[in-house]
C-alpha cells in the first residue's frame, strides 16, 4: 500500500480538488504526515482526506478492510457526525460513485464500501479540521488492539439465532460462551439467551430444574423465549394432549403465548391452543383464529376437531357493550390479548376503552389489532392516543406490514435512526406475517422488485434480515413452498445485489440454498438456484473462501437431479482455479477434497505430494475413531481421504437417525467420536453423550467432509503432542448455577 501512496496521493490532490499540498499548507503538511505513517503501518490503517471542489469542503474516509471500515465509520460519526456534516453513516453509492476522487479513493481501498465521504458545514471549517486531525493521530497513537472494534452483539446473536437453527449444538454453545462472558449483555438477556440455547436442544432437565425459571415466568420476555418456555412445557405432556393433563401444566406456566404474533414454532402453537381452550375459548373461533396467523397444524386442528368446554361465543353480538368491556378486561388480565382484541373491536370506538386498546395492540401486531388501534386514533386524534400511550408506546402507523417495512429497510432515504425500529417490528411479528395466508407471496413478489430495481438499496442490513426471516420459516416448520420461495427469492437479490464480498453473509447464503434443496426442488428449480449462486459467487472464487464453497458444494451434490448438470457451473470455477501456483496457500484437508471432487465433474488436479500430505502423526495399532452425520456422501468421502492419508486408522461410521446398536457400539468403542451436529438428530448425539461422558468427542465446524477431516487431525496432532486430559463436557450443558450476579458459569 505504501508503495502507490504517492501516485494515489497525487491523483487525489489534482483537480477537481483545489488543495495544493505543494504549497507548504501548515495543517495539511501536518495532516499528510500522519496518513503517511498510517499508511505505512503494517497492516495500513484508515485514513482521512480532505478535498475542497467549487468552493466547499469535503473530507474522504477510506479503509483497507471491512472491520476497519465499520471501526472508521463509528469514528467518524463520533468525531465528525451528522452535526456538523451531511454524513449518514454510509459508504460512496448512486451518484457519489461519479465522483472522480471518490473514484481514486476506491481504486485505492479495493472496494467502494471502504469509501465515505462527507460534505462539510461552510461555518464549521476549522472545527472539523482540528476533530479529523485528532481522529487521525489517535489511529496513529493508539495500540491497535484498541482500535479494533469488539464484534457485535447484533452478530453475536445472530450467529447464535443461526446456530440454533442448523441444529449446531457445539457452535451455540460456544456462542453463547462469548456472550455470556460480554459486559455489554445485561443478567437478564444472558438468562433468555441461556433459555434459547437449551430449548433448542431438547434439554428439558436442564430448563425444568433451573433455579431462574419462576423468575423467567413472571418476566415480560421476548417472543423466542416465550416460545422456548411453551416447548418446555408442551415436553411435559403426552404426545397427544388432553386438557385435562395440561391443567396443571398450565397453571405453572401461565399465559406464555398471548398472542398467535408470538408463536415461533408448532409447540407454541399447540400451546396457545391448549391454554385458549382451557380458558373458555370457542373452538371455532379459535380455528379461525389460527387459520388467519398460519398455525392451523394438524394437532392443533384435531384438538380443536374434540372441542372445547361447552360456553358461548364471548364476541357474540347478543351480548350488551358493558357485558363485552368486562370480557375484555378480563381476557387482557388472562393475557389473551387476541381475545381482548376480538371483544374490543365489537364495541364503538369509546375513549373508556382506549387504556385496554393499547394494552391490547402493544402484545399483538396482527391486522385486526392494527385496525383497532386506527379506527381509535381516526376517532379520538393522535393527541388523545399519544397521551393515552405514554407508558406503552404504540405503532405510529396502523398500516405498516412486513413488506412496507423490508421496503423500508432498504430504502436509503429511510433515516438510520429508524432502522434499529424497524429491525425490531420485524424481529417481532416478521414470521407471525410470513405464516399468514398469502404472508409469503407477498413478501417474495416485494423482493422481486426489489430485485428487479435499478436505485441504491441499504443492502446489507435488509439482506441480512430477509435471510433471518428465511432462517425463522424454516425453522417454524413451515409450508415447503413457502420455504422453497422466500429462499429462492432472497437468493435472487443477493446474487443480482449484493458485491461487497461478504464472507459471513456468503456462508448463510450456502445454508439458504441448502435449506431449499433439503425440502425438495423440481430440475428446473435447482437449475436455477445453482444459476444464482453462480452469479453471486465470483467474489468467493479466492483460496480463502475455498473452504466454504467445497461445503456448498457438497450439499449441492447431494440434492442434485438424475437428469442436471447445472452444478458444473458452480463447481468448475471453483476447482479448476486449483493448481501448483496456490496449492501452497491452501490447507491440505480442503485441498484432498477439492481433488477428490474434481472427478465427479470431469477434471483433474494434478499436485506434487508435498501440498497434499498432512501433517505427520503416529497412528497406533487399534486406534479407532468413529464419524457421525447424516450427510452420507461427505462421511463417506472423509472416510476415504483419511484412510488414505493415515493407513492403520480403524474407522466407525453412522448416519442413524435414532439411536441404533451400531451407534451405540461405535460409542463406546471409538478412541474419537466426531459429530456433524449440524447434519444430526439430537435422539442420535444424545445417545452418543450417555454413552462416552467423559470420552473425547469432537464437534465438525462445517457439514462437509473437509470439517469432519479437519476435526479428526486436529485431534491427532492434539493427542501426539500430549494427553487429552480435559473431560469431555457434554455440549449444551449449560451451567444450572448461572444465575444473574453469578459468574460461576462463566
Amino acid at each position: 500500500m505504501i508503495a502507490v501512496w504517492p501516485t494515489f496521493r497525487d491523483t487525489f490532490f489534482a483537480p477537481p480538488n483545489t488543495l495544493d499540498i505543494t504549497k507548504r499548507i501548515p495543517d495539511l503538511d501536518r495532516l499528510l504526515s500522519v496518513v503517511s505513517q498510517l499508511v505505512a503501518a503494517e497492516p495500513p490503517q484508515p485514513i482521512v482526506l480532505p478535498a475542497v471542489v467549487g468552493r466547499v469542503s469535503f473530507y474522504y474516509g477510506i479503509a483497507f478492510t471491512n472491520e476497519q471500515a465499520h471501526s472508521l465509520r463509528e469514528l467518524l460519526q463520533s468525531h465528525v457526525g451528522a452535526t456538523w456534516s451531511d454524513f449518514d453513516g454510509l459508504s460512496v453509492h448512486g451518484p457519489a460513485l461519479n465522483d472522480p476522487l471518490v473514484q481514486a479513493a476506491t481504486a485505492f481501498a479495493g472496494n467502494p464500501r471502504y469509501v465515505y465521504r462527507l460534505r462539510v458545514a461552510t461555518t464549521e471549517r476549522d472545527m472539523v479540521r482540528a476533530s479529523v486531525l485528532s481522529l487521525l493521530e489517535s489511529l496513529g497513537t493508539a495500540p491497535r488492539r484498541q482500535t479494533r472494534l469488539a464484534v457485535p452483539i447484533g452478530r453475536l446473536v445472530g450467529d447464535l439465532a443461526d446456530a440454533c437453527a442448523a441444529g449446531a449444538e457445539d457452535a451455540a454453545n460456544r456462542t453463547y460462551a462469548m456472550l455470556a462472558a460480554d459486559h455489554r449483555i445485561s443478567e437478564t438477556n444472558r438468562l433468555f439467551l441461556q433459555v434459547q440455547v437449551l430449548a433448542a436442544f431438547d434439554k428439558w432437565d436442564d430448563l425444568t430444574n433451573h433455579p431462574m425459571l419462576d423468575n423467567l415466568l413472571r418476566l415480560d420476555r421476548p417472543s423466542p423465549v416465550s416460545d422456548a418456555l411453551a416447548r418446555l412445557a408442551i415436553a411435559q405432556l403426552p404426545d397427544s394432549p388432553t386438557l385435562e393433563a395440561f391443567q396443571p401444566v398450565g397453571t405453572r406456566f401461565g399465559s406464555l403465548i398471548d398472542s398467535v404474533t408470538v408463536i415461533r414454532t408448532p409447540a407454541g402453537a399447540l400451546y396457545y391452543t391448549l391454554r385458549s381452550l382451557a380458558a373458555g375459548e370457542a373452538p371455532e373461533q379459535l380455528r379461525q383464529r389460527l387459520i388467519d396467523a398460519g398455525w392451523a397444524t394438524p394437532t392443533v386442528t384435531a384438538i380443536l376437531g374434540t372441542g372445547g368446554p361447552a360456553g358461548a361465543d364471548e364476541g357474540a353480538p347478543t351480548r350488551t357493550h358493558q357485558e363485552l368491556r368486562a370480557a375484555a378486561q378480563a381476557a387482557i388480565r388472562e393475557g389473551r390479548y387476541d381475545t381482548a382484541i376480538e371483544l374490543l373491536s365489537v364495541l364503538p370506538a369509546d375513549v373508556v376503552d382506549l387504556p385496554g386498546v393499547i394494552d391490547a395492540v402493544t402484545h399483538t401486531f396482527t391486522s385486526a389489532a392494527l385496525a383497532l388501534l386506527e379506527r381509535h386514533r381516526a376517532a379520538h386524534g393522535d393527541e388523545i392516543l399519544r397521551q393515552a400511550s405514554i407508558q406503552k408506546p404504540v405503532p405510529t402507523s396502523a398500516g405498516t406490514s412486513l413488506v412496507q417495512r423490508l421496503r423500508a429497510l432498504f430504502n436509503p432515504a429511510t433515516p438510520p435512526a429508524a432502522i434499529a425500529d424497524i429491525t425490531t417490528a420485524i424481529e417481532r411479528s416478521g414470521l407471525a406475517e410470513l405464516r399468514a395466508p398469502g404472508g409469503t407471496d407477498a413478501v417474495c413478489r416485494a423482493l422481486r422488485e426489489l430485485t428487479a430495481s435499478e436505485d441504491v438499496m441499504r443492502l446489507a442490513t435488509g439482506l441480512d434480515v430477509c435471510i433471518d426471516l428465511a432462517r425463522d420459516l424454516k425453522a417454524s416448520e413451515a409450508d415447503h413452498d413457502a420455504i422453497r420461495s422466500l429462499s429462492r427469492t432472497v437468493l435472487e437479490l443477493w446474487a443480482f445485489h449484493d458485491t461487497t464480498g461478504d464472507r459471513r453473509r456468503a456462508a448463510r447464503i450456502g445454508q439458504l440454498a441448502s435449506a431449499a434443496v433439503e425440502v425438495g426442488l423440481s430440475r428446473q428449480e435447482f437449475d436455477e438456484v445453482i444459476e444464482l449462486l453462480r452469479v453471486g459467487w465470483d467474489p468467493f472464487l479466492t483460496d480463502a473462501d475455498l473452504p466454504v464453497g467445497l461445503d456448498v458444494l457438497e450439499q449441492l451434490i447431494g440434492y442434485r437431479p438424475a437428469d442436471s448438470d447445472s452444478l458444473d457451473k458452480f463447481a468448475i470455477p471453483m476447482l479448476s482455479r486449483i493448481g501448483s501456483h496456490n496449492a501452497g496457500r491452501i490447507p491440505s484437508a480442503p485441498l484432498a477434497v477439492a481433488v477428490d471432487l474434481a472427478a465427479t465433474f470431469g477434471l483433474t488436479i494434478e499436485l506434487p505430494a508435498m501440498h497434499t500430505a498432512p501433517s505427520p502423526v503416529v497412528i497406533p495399532n487399534g486406534l479407532k475413531i468413529a464419524l457421525y452425520s447424516l450427510e452420507e456422501g461427505a462421511l463417506a468421502r472423509a472416510t476415504k481421504i483419511l484412510q488414505q492419508r493415515h493407513p492403520g486408522l480403524g474407522f466407525l461410521v453412522s448416519s442413524d437417525h435414532v439411536a441404533t446398536d451400531t451407534l451405540k457400539v461405535a460409542a463406546r468403542t471409538a478412541d474419537l467420536f466426531v459429530v456433524v451436529d449440524r447434519a444430526a438428530t439430537h435422539a442420535a448425539t444424545a445417545a452418543v453423550k450417555a454413552d462416552r461422558p467423559s470420552a473425547p468427542i469432537r464437534y465438525a465446524a462445517g457439514k462437509g467432509s473437509t470439517s469432519l477431516i479437519e476435526t479428526v487431525e486436529t485431534w491427532l496432532r492434539d493427542r501426539q503432542a500430549g494427553p487429552d486430559e480435559t473431560p469431555e463436557r457434554p455440549a449444551g450443558r449449560l451451567s444450572r448455577d448461572r444465575r444473574p450476579g453469578n459468574d460461576n458459569g462463566r
